[in-house]
C-alpha cells in the first residue's frame, strides 16, 4: 500500500505527543512492506537539509529517520489555520495533483490543524480517509475542552455553547456555529474514526452523535524504552527518600507550578522533584516556574530531553507527575511510566485521571487544589511503602506493534474490494 499520513507539524521542528506517535506509526508501516509518507505544515520551513519539491509547487521535502516528509510552509496555508478548519482554495487542485502523482491508496489524518485543504483535496482525489483524534481540536476551538473562564465543558452542543462560553473574536456566534458544521461533515467524510481512549471516544460521542468512534490506544516502544544507550534500571531501592518526575511542556495547561507549590508545603527533606520538559508560551509564567523552583533545593530543571534521557529519568523516579489543568486525551508518559514500573500522580482530569483511578496505580487528585497534591505528596514522603502496592497494579501498555497491527488491518479493510 502507498499511505499518506497527513498531520499538523512533525520532526524535526516540533516534537509533541501526535508527532510521536505518527512517526511510530509511519516506520511500523515501512516494516510491514507499505510504502508512507508524511505530509505536515512547515511553521518555519528554512532548514538547511529541506529541498524544493518536484511535483508540488511552494512545497519542500527532506527525510526523517527515513521517513519521507513532503512539508507546505506556514505561509501558502490560512492564518487563522490554527484554530479554524478553513481553507486555501488555491491550493486544493495542485495537491490533489500531487496526491494523484503520488499513487496514494489512503489517507490517514492524524491531525486537522492548518491542515484542511489537504483533508479536502484527499476527499477530491476519493482517498479513503482514517482519521485520529488525539486531542479535541474538532469539537472545540479552544482544543482542551476549556472555555474562556477556564470552565471543563462538557462539548459544543451543535457550536451553540461555544458561541455562549467561548464568544472571542474574531469568532462571531454563527461563525462558531459554522465551524461545528464543518467538522462534522469533515469527521462523517471519514471512514473511520479513531481516538486514543475512551475518554476521548466519549466526548466525541456526545459532540457528535450520529458518528461512531472506535479506540486503539497509542501504543509504547518497549524496545526504545529498554535498548536506549546508557539506560541503567530503575534503583529507587539504593538510596534514600522519594525520587519525583515532572514530564511535559512548561505552560500553564501542564500545572507545574501548581506541583511547585504543592512541595513547598511539604517540608520533609527526604524528596525531591526533576523536571523533564522545555519552556514554551508566555515569559511571565517561565519567571514564576523558574522562581519557584529556585526557591526549593529539593528541584531540579533537567530541560528538554531526548527521548533516551527521559525515559532514563522516569525509570530513576518513584513517582511521575502530571498536575494537568486540561482534560488530556492520552499519556505517553503515563503509559511509559508504567511500562518502567512507575506509578503516578495525576489531576482528576481526562484520560490519565480514568487510567490511574481505574487501575490503582497512584492517585488522582483535584484539579488546582495544592493542598490535596502537597498531601499525597507528604504521604508517600512519611510512608514511601505505598508506593509498592501501586506498582503491583501497573498494566503492560499496549505496544507500538499492536497499535500499528490494528491500523494496518483498518487500512487493508478500506482497500479491499469487498
Amino acid at each position: 500500500m502507498r499511505i499518506l499520513i497527513i498531520l499538523h507539524q512533525f520532526y524535526p521542528e516540533f516534537s509533541g505527543g501526535t508527532e510521536r506517535v505518527a512517526l511510530n506509526l509511519a516506520r511500523s508501516a515501512q516494516r510491514a512492506g507499505h510504502y508512507v509518507r508524511i505530509l505536515a505544515c512547515a511553521v518555519t520551513p528554512d532548514a538547511a537539509d529541506l529541498s524544493c519539491s518536484a511535483h508540488l509547487a511552494g512545497a519542500q521535502e527532506s527525510v526523517y529517520q527515513g521517513v519521507p516528509l513532503t512539508l507546505l510552509p506556514r505561509a501558502l496555508l490560512p492564518a487563522s489555520g490554527d484554530f479554524s478548519l478553513d481553507i486555501e482554495a488555491s491550493l486544493i487542485e495542485p495537491i490533489a495533483g500531487w496526491m494523484k502523482h503520488e499513487r496514494f491508496d489512503l489517507a490517514h489524518v492524524m491531525h486537522t490543524m492548518r491542515m484542511s485543504t489537504a483533508v479536502l483535496a484527499a476527499q477530491h482525489c476519493g482517498l479513503p480517509l482514517i482519521l485520529t483524534l488525539t486531542d479535541f481540536f474538532l469539537a472545540c476551538p479552544r482544543i482542551n475542552l476549556v472555555n474562556l473562564d477556564n470552565q471543563l465543558c462538557q462539548g459544543p452542543q451543535l457550536g451553540k455553547k461555544c458561541g455562549q462560553q467561548c464568544l472571542t473574536a474574531p469568532w462571531t456566534v454563527d461563525a462558531l456555529a459554522s465551524r461545528y458544521q464543518h467538522a462534522a461533515e469533515l469527521l462523517a467524510s471519514a471512514s473511520v474514526r479513531v481516538t486514543p481512549s475512551e475518554f476521548v471516544a466519549n466526548r466525541f460521542r456526545a459532540a457528535f452523535a450520529a458518528l461512531d468512534f472506535r479506540v486503539i490506544p497509542h501504543g509504547i516502544d518497549l524496545l526504545a524504552l529498554a535498548n536506549q544507550h546508557g539506560f541503567e534500571g530503575r534503583q529507587p531501592e539504593n538510596r534514600l527518600g522519594v525520587r519525583l518526575v515532572y514530564v511535559g511542556g512548561i505552560i500553564p495547561q501542564k500545572g507545574l507550578d501548581l506541583l511547585l507549590r504543592a512541595l513547598a508545603l511539604v517540608k520533609a527533606s527526604n524528596i525531591e522533584l526533576k523536571i523533564v520538559g522545555g519552556f514554551h508560551g508566555a515569559a511571565a509564567y517561565h519567571s514564576e516556574v523558574l522562581a519557584l523552583g529556585k526557591a526549593d533545593t529539593r528541584v531540579e530543571f533537567l530541560g528538554h530531553l531526548k527521548p533516551g534521557k527521559v525515559f532514563e529519568a522516569i525509570a530513576q523516579a518513584d513517582l511521575l507527575c502530571l498536575p494537568s489543568r486540561v482534560p488530556e486525551t492520552f499519556s505517553l508518559a503515563l503509559h511509559e511510566a508504567a511500562a518502567l514500573g512507575v506509578p503516578a500522580l495525576v489531576s482528576n482530569l481526562g484520560a490519565p485521571g480514568e487510567q490511574v483511578s481505574r487501575n490503582g496505580t497512584g492517585l488522582a487528585l483535584a484539579c488546582d487544589d495544592v493542598k490535596a497534591w502537597a498531601k499525597a505528596i507528604g504521604s508517600v514522603a512519611v510512608d514511601p511503602e505505598q508506593i509498592k502496592s501501586w506498582q503491583a497494579c501497573l498494566p503492560l501498555p499496549l505496544r507500538v506493534e499492536e497499535e500499528a497491527f490494528y491500523y494496518d488491518s483498518l487500512y487493508r479493510t478500506l482497500l479491499s474490494p469487498a
